[in-house]
């Protein structure tokens, strides 16, 4: 007697593509939306842990541990706002890891080392600035300079992320 032809059930892969390929593919503005919110709620987490590790260690050993729980937690997030035509885990974790850590580990770092120590005019700005409201009048100097040039640091980040995540990582 002849068994009819059974097809295996899908792999992993392959039921990701297909309901990957299935999903109409979001607008740029939609795009730009959906990567802030990822954006806020990563520097959040990115935040904390940075602000918890400069207690007791400097400032670039803690941006490098903070950045790197954000990373993997970006990674998952942005899979689903980019909506890449194509599934290929590996390809995409490599080339993720390589635009994330040059905007994590170069970019963040450069620009937290110049704006606390070439250009600290917006450090100066942001304590000045500080000092005016009654909400932030009790931060410390310190407190202010640490988070000011870290939210530098994450502007440039943001751009450069958004740009090579858009039209490399998840194409």
């Amino acid at each position: 007697m002849l068994q009819p032809n059974i097809l295996p059930p899908p792999t992993a892969k392959l039921a990701a593509y297909m309901m990957l390929s299935e999903m109409p593919a979001p607008s740029i503005p939609w795009q730009i939306t959906l990567f802030g919110l990822v954006g806020v709620a990563n520097t959040a987490v990115d935040f904390v842990i940075y602000n918890l590790l400069t207690r007791r260690i400097p400032r670039i050993p803690a941006n490098i541990c903070s950045t790197s729980v954000a990373m993997a937690f970006s990674f998952a997030a942005n899979f689903f706002v980019f909506q890449p035509r194509t599934f290929d885990a590996p390809g995409q974790v490599t080339k993720f890891i390589i635009v994330t850590a040059v905007s994590l580990y170069v970019i963040q770092n450069l620009v937290i080392y110049l704006t606390t120590n070439v250009w600290v005019r917006p450090v100066n700005w942001a304590n000045s600035l500080a000092g005016k409201f009654k909400a932030t009048q009790n931060w410390s100097d310190a407190f202010v300079s640490k988070n000011t040039v870290k939210l530098m640091a994450t502007g440039c980040s943001l751009i450069w992320n958004f740009l090579w995540y858009r039209y490399y990582v998840y194409v």
